[in-house]
């Protein structure tokens, strides 16, 4: 990767130090840029050297990778160990309520002609669900933009290697835009949009949540949807978050399409663990701040 990478810059005899070529063979490898065309691998190399925005992000996700890599391997060892130390009962409570789904979703899709039963077997083969980043974009993320933008750039790595679309929605009030990277795959022009978008005001949440819901019913031949929100931490109608139709809207996104929920929250201080309930995991950016 990094021959590839040095051809290119000699081609194209650009100025760049030690530092940014690490941080140009990073975004190949996390991009999986060789797979673009010359062409294109040129339009991305010539962005990364005249885009200052692009290069401290892919300097700050460099530095993370490693941390980033660590918490995603050990999450899954600290659920399951949960899940023993919490006992046989909750652990046969989830497998029965997992099972009772799978055969509402094989009734539901089975049809009878005469006496005969048609069971869709291909249809309810499921695929890996998407990665839905939700992105906050306001006044008081303004100076956490590049920080979060950062973090997202190996989420391409993974969506890649799991075969899973990658969604990044920008919000407010509301969502103007979404990108959608099919299999983790790069598309210059919505990755450069994502990388210079700016949005301004407040945040509201549930309008972002309903906007995720409507993505998820797209997919429903898919299973198990990873939802990551980014975000400083209060919403202006997070306590609606705590209402019937939060609620209840939150759930359906878990029973359906067995979603989990993320939140990385800028402050630990500004999070609200109530409003945030349906949080699976939470994770803190104000160290990686300092």
């Amino acid at each position: 990767m990094k021959d590839v990478v040095e051809t290119f810059i000699e081609k194209f005899e650009l100025d760049l130090t030690t530092e940014q070529r690490e941080s140009l063979c990073f975004l190949y490898e996390h991009l999986h840029l060789e797979e673009l065309s010359d062409k294109e691998q040129h339009f991305f190399i010539e962005y990364f050297y005249k885009s200052e925005t692009l290069r401290n992000m892919a300097a700050f996700a460099y530095e993370l990778a490693d941390i980033m890599h660590e918490i995603r391997e050990n999450i899954p060892a600290i659920e399951q160990a949960e899940r023993l130390a919490n006992g046989k009962e909750q652990r046969l409570y989830y497998e029965r309520k997992w099972q009772e789904a799978k055969r509402q979703q094989l009734k539901h899709h089975t049809t009878k002609e005469g006496n005969i039963f048609y069971v869709p077997f291909a249809a309810y083969k499921k695929e890996p669900g998407p990665m839905i980043v939700c992105l906050e974009q306001t006044t008081g993320m303004v100076a956490y933009s590049e920080l979060c933008k950062s973090m997202i750039l190996p989420l391409f790595m993974n969506a890649h290697r799991e075969q899973r679309d990658l969604y990044i929605v920008p919000y407010d009030r509301q969502i103007h835009v979404h990108y959608r990277f099919e299999n983790g795959h790069i598309n210059l022009t919505d990755f450069k949009d994502f990388i210079e978008y700016k949005a301004r005001g407040e945040s509201a949440i549930l309008p972002v949540l309903q906007f995720v819901k409507g993505l998820l019913k797209e997919n429903q031949q898919c299973t198990e949807a990873e939802i990551i929100i980014f975000t400083e931490g209060n919403p202006v109608d997070g306590q609606y978050l705590l209402g019937k139709r939060g609620k209840a809207m939150i759930e359906d996104m878990k029973h359906s399409y067995h979603a989990e929920f993320a939140v990385i929250a800028m402050h630990e201080q500004n999070f609200n663990e109530q409003q945030f309930w349906f949080a699976n995991r939470a994770f803190f950016a104000e160290d990686a701040i300092q």
